[in-house]
């Protein structure tokens, strides 16, 4: 509850569910959590209060599964103040030192800010500030509002002094909702013993729990044959641990079955990152493993490692825009100065290549283009060739001393008058023409456009308007279609002047 309002994260939860074992007349153990095929596991003898080393390690368990990197110091810091909890009913006690010897300034840094009334509310903007990458200098003004030179020979100060008084708070009502008494299930008491024990014959043999436990202790010590014969019973049977089905599709050889298995893990656990990297590696390409990569990443956010690997993949993929952003990431993930410093050079060098890369990308699909451009215009080129040849080919040449008449196609038949041009009537955008046939008859046709008539002939291939002197020789080609209004016979196609 306190650590989640630290990180500004309600109920925050580990990746794996902490279970205790309480047994009864047990010898005094280590305080320490053991990996069980479904939870993490530890073992408390009943009437032993759990001890602040114990509760250091959960706050840890805690701490990875629901909080950014922050520097070392930073988090031994908090990890050391949240495991000196005392809690009474509903009243907690925070802030209690612990032993002088392992009283660090870590500690002492957070207890300043952590009990202190001025800067209580505005500590968990300080610890957002530090997760998300900002320097110490940024992350101080940005939440305190101080220079950090400033408060860090204040917390000198504050830690030379010793006097460290804790703070009394109010937890979260707690009710029978969130607590309830029902009896263990036998085959889990038996799994949960075998696997804090180390001994997996615990469990009664025939068992899906006693196929478990004897697959994933011969798994851990590479006995692969004898681990995949029990993992494939337990897988059978129905187990439910997703470390089961992540062991089983390790050792087991076809293909699908790994990708079913590696699959089924991650139902089993959602919030776990390795199903995922597992289905990455059965990838052939880049952005396939990408795709895996990130879900892992987003799962694991701490793991710097998986961070680079997912921008190589991203790189690869020329996603280059979010392998910078996942370089940035595993730069901010590294867990000491020394692992950020090799990831940050990383990260410079991938930023190299990266502008390398996409200069060459550019040029890539430019000439790409150009390529394109050039195929086509060759094609044209090719079909206009092509055509030329065939009706060169095709085509007889004509007779050099012959006519050449001028052609029409028209489904209306026309007809000829040969005369003299007497006289045009300019009527707008159109004419009337008179003309007086060889034997002496008067007619009167129409130039409707005089774009969609041939004139043919020698001399001034034109006519003005009003009477035409002198009158000029002529031949008219025209459609018979009488206009009363007009007072024409037909409209003019063809004017040849003679």
């Amino acid at each position: 509850y306190v650590l989640g309002g630290y990180l500004g994260k309600q109920d925050p939860v580990s990746v794996w569910t902490i279970r205790v074992l309480v047994p009864k007349g047990a010898p005094a153990v280590k305080p320490a959590f053991a990996p069980g095929r479904d939870a993490w596991l530890s073992v408390l003898p009943a009437g032993t209060p759990p001890s602040r080393l114990w509760l250091k390690e959960v706050a840890r368990i805690l701490l990875e599964s629901n909080a950014r990197r922050m520097s070392k110091e930073w988090e031994d810091g908090l990890l050391d103040f949240l495991s000196m909890i005392d809690a009474t009913g509903p009243k907690f006690m925070l802030g209690h030192p612990p032993p002088s010897a392992e009283r660090t300034r870590g500690w002492a840094r957070v207890h300043y800010f952590a009990t202190n009334p001025e800067y209580g509310s505005r500590f968990r903007v300080l610890l957002n500030n530090l997760q998300q990458g900002a320097g110490e200098q940024v992350a101080f003004r940005n939440s305190v509002g101080q220079a950090k030179d400033v408060l860090e020979k204040e917390i000198d100060r504050y830690f030379a002094a010793g006097q460290f008084a804790p703070v009394s708070t109010s937890g979260r009502a707690v009710s029978e909702r969130d607590f309830s008494m029902r009896p263990v299930e036998t085959a889990r008491v038996t799994a949960s013993l075998a696997d804090s024990s180390g001994n997996p014959r615990l469990s009664p043999a025939g068992t899906l729990e006693g196929a478990e436990g004897l697959g994933l202790a011969a798994a851990a010590q590479q006995r692969k044959q004898e681990a995949l014969e029990w993992l494939k019973q337990a897988v059978a049977a129905g187990s439910k641990s997703p470390r089961v089905h992540l062991e089983y599709g390790r050792l087991v050889q076809d293909v699908e079955a790994k990708r079913n298995a590696y699959v089924e893990a991650g139902k089993r656990n959602p919030r776990w990152a390795e199903p995922y990297i597992a289905l990455a590696g059965l990838e052939a390409t880049p952005e396939r493993q990408a795709f895996y990569l990130k879900t892992a990443a987003a799962l694991d956010p701490r793991n710097s490692a998986l961070w680079q690997r997912l921008g190589r993949a991203q790189f690869e993929a020329k996603e280059f825009a979010e392998a910078s952003k996942s370089w940035f990431a595993a730069e901010l993930a590294a867990a000491t100065d020394a692992e950020r410093a090799l990831a940050g050079q990383a990260r410079r060098q991938f930023e190299e290549e990266r502008q390398e890369r996409e200069a060459a990308e550019r040029k890539r699909i430019a000439d790409e283009r150009q390529r394109e451009l050039d195929r086509l215009k060759e094609e044209a080129l090719n079909s206009i060739r092509t055509a030329e040849a065939r009706a060169n080919r095709d085509h007889t040449p004509p007779d050099p001393g012959r006519k050449v008449e001028a052609w029409w196609d028209d489904k209306q038949p026309s007809q000829r008058i040969s005369g003299r041009l007497v006289q045009v009537d300019c009527l707008g955008t159109m004419a009337r023409i008179h003309i007086q046939s060889a034997e002496g008859k008067p007619a009167a046709l129409l130039i409707r456009d005089s774009a969609q008539i041939v004139i043919l002939g020698g001399g001034q291939a034109s006519f003005g308007c009003g009477p035409q002197k002198p009158p000029r020789s002529v031949t008219l080609e025209f459609k018979p279609r009488p206009d009363s209004k007009l007072a024409t016979a037909g409209d003019v196609v063809l004017v040849e002047f003679r």
